[in-house]
């Protein structure tokens, strides 16, 4: 309220200290007064406008720094809590690279670690061993094919040699009936 007192006593002032230096063209008073009135309410509701602009402006940050300050605290709980998933132990990294799988480095820590590894009698490098010699046998077997329903030429001679030989060289495998 005290700003629009003091910016219409302003108004006022200059008002008459424009009246005195009449412009250029216009000669009467009462047109000049009208105008510097349209005038002077321009400017009022101007510098009112741009004042609002700037409270908005003003609470719009206010509210962007409180909305950055939530975020970076949540982004930092969520950092705090996935910190212990990146806690890996030099002994599992250790293991990992020595070629062991996740299931047999969790057995093994479990199981007295690599001191109990190193030692050749003790359960857990038995278990171990045991386990992946298992582990290639079965994976050897499923690479050997079954023979049982081929013939005697089948499993001596691949389709390709079978297809590149000669008649004659057919029959001289061949058995005769």
């Amino acid at each position: 309220m005290a700003d629009e007192k003091a910016m219409d006593v302003e108004s006022t002032i200059s008002t008459e200290a424009e009246l005195d230096t009449l412009r250029d063209g216009v000669d009467d008073p009462v047109v000049l007064k009208e105008q510097l009135k349209k005038e002077s309410n321009a400017r009022r509701q101007l510098t009112a406008r741009a004042k609002r602009a700037e409270d908005e402006r003003k609470a719009a940050q206010r509210e962007a720094e409180e909305l950055r300050q939530k975020y970076e605290k949540s982004s930092d709980k969520n950092i705090t809590n996935q910190s212990p998933t990146l806690n890996i132990s030099d002994d599992v990294v250790d293991l990992r690279l020595d070629g062991y799988s996740k299931d047999e480095v969790a057995f093994i820590l479990a199981n007295g670690g690599r001191k109990a590894l190193e030692d050749k009698n003790s359960y857990v490098s038995i278990a171990i061993n045991t386990r992946r010699e298992q582990l290639n046998a079965e994976r050897q077997a499923s690479k050997v094919q079954d023979t049982g329903n081929l013939s005697e030429i089948e499993r001596k001679y691949t389709k390709e040699q079978l297809a590149n030989m000669s008649v004659k060289e057919l029959e001289s495998i061949l058995p005769h009936a």
